[in-house]
């Protein structure tokens, strides 16, 4: 009688601490990932991996671009719909390049109890940064060099390095853009001609257009290979041509308008837990 009576005080005592542990700090709600990507013509959304405890929430985007410019993505623009709250997560923007893809694991911390059911994601904050801006008129830049340096609109270019032999010519320039908006360079429009007047295109003609921000710099090859019987090229005055490489170009934001719901998993959080 004595023995039965010890056992039940301690289950008494036992059960309430035992609930409170499962329930407790790192009890965790696993949700399934959302079946149908969010889709646009400029931007698909995926969504997966979320999971939630009272002090957090917290799921993986999979963002994917769609089309052939560079698209800005502000996360910290998302809405994360708890019942009736409302919440923006603190996450920095970053810029996809054309047709790429981007994984990005989005965290909220304060503003409510994360230890829900269900949850709803809008996904905003997107602009498209259009490859095909205004074009800058840059002048040519003679080799063997006169000067240095040249600036244009809002680029500003440097010859950082230069290697002129009979049948080639590999030039390194640094571009900087000062401006408010953006900065594309395409290298693969660069070319050089030489004095009686013939063009030969850049050889890296499969470079990667590049988009740059207020302050950035990047670094741009060209590199000319032209027979000795035209010309050679160690001895030669020749002139670097910009055409199109540079312009200047705008982000205009557009919306998605859809919402995606994460669905408690009430079988893995219970083999979770």
């Amino acid at each position: 009688m004595k023995q039965f009576f010890l056992f039940a005080v301690i289950a008494a005592f036992a059960t309430p601490n035992a609930f409170s542990q499962k329930k407790g700090d790192k009890y965790t709600h696993y949700f399934k990932d959302v079946e149908e990507p969010i889709e646009s013509k400029a931007v698909n959304v995926e969504l997966i991996n979320g999971v939630s405890r009272t002090e957090f929430l917290k799921f993986k985007a999979k963002f994917i671009n769609n089309t052939s410019d560079f698209l800005a993505v502000d996360p910290s623009k998302m809405t994360l719909t708890l019942g009736a709250i409302d919440l923006n997560p603190s996450e920095k923007a970053f810029i996809l390049d054309p047709g790429d893809k981007k994984s990005k694991t989005i965290d909220v911390k304060e503003g409510a109890d994360f230890l829900v059911d269900n949850f709803d994601v809008a996904p905003e904050g997107f602009a498209i940064i259009s490859t095909d801006g205004t074009p800058i008129e840059m002048p040519d830049f003679q080799l063997p060099a006169a000067v240095n340096n040249l600036e244009a609109g809002n680029f500003e270019i440097n010859l950082k390095r230069l290697k002129q032999e009979t049948k080639e010519t590999w030039a390194k320039f640094e571009v900087k853009y000062v401006g408010e908006d953006y900065g594309i360079v395409d290298p693969s429009r660069i070319s050089i001609r030489i004095e009686s007047g013939q063009q030969y295109a850049n050889e890296f003609s499969k470079s990667k257009t590049i988009l740059l921000e207020k302050g950035d710099k990047k670094t741009i090859d060209a590199v000319f290979h032209i027979p000795a019987r035209v010309v050679d090229m160690q001895f030669a005055t020749m002139f670097i041509q910009w055409g199109e490489t540079m312009s200047e170009t705008k982000a205009e934001p557009f919306e998605l308008d859809e919402t995606a719901t994460f669905y408690l998993d009430d079988e893995l959080t219970k083999e979770k837990n």
